[in-house]
């Protein structure tokens, strides 16, 4: 299945790669995400790798994902390596006007018990992508004017 969204920022290509290449703020724009454990040493690059922890319905859920993609102030893509549901995630970045356009695309596969409930599956999945985005316009928003 694949889905995508987009975001205009009013903040520099640099400034929101920058912003994403900071692990540590992840919580601050992912829902239920609670912890960010990096495997390999920062910065974020080709072929990194980290696990993103995650309190869903009272239990942690933990998802290790590699940087499969990564071009300096245009584009990262991660694969999961071990979860429960397989995702490959990409970001592209792409300045025009004073604003980033922020592409995000997800493809995931749905396996299982899963497949079932794939529309709602799909739906919850796009929600959560709209929410990223717009927390992310936010928080890189208002950085910018502090």
């Amino acid at each position: 299945m694949d889905l995508q969204e987009q975001i205009a920022i009013k903040a520099s290509r640099n400034r929101v790669f920058t912003y994403l290449n900071q692990v540590e703020k992840r919580s601050e724009y992912i829902p239920m995400l609670d912890e960010v454990i990096l495997l390999d040493p920062p910065p974020i690059r080709l072929g990194s790798r980290y696990i993103e922890v995650a309190t869903i319905a009272g239990r942690d859920l933990k998802t290790t994902y590699q940087v499969i993609e990564w071009e300096q102030d245009q584009r990262v893509k991660v694969k999961t390596i071990k979860s429960i549901f397989p995702i490959a995630a990409a970001m592209e970045l792409i300045e025009q006007g004073g604003y980033t356009i922020v592409k995000l695309q997800l493809s995931f596969t749905l396996k299982g018990i899963y497949r079932l409930g794939a529309p709602i599956v799909r739906g919850i999945v796009q929600q959560q992508a709209v929410d990223i985005l717009r927390k992310l316009k936010k928080n890189i928003e208002g950085e910018s004017i502090k």
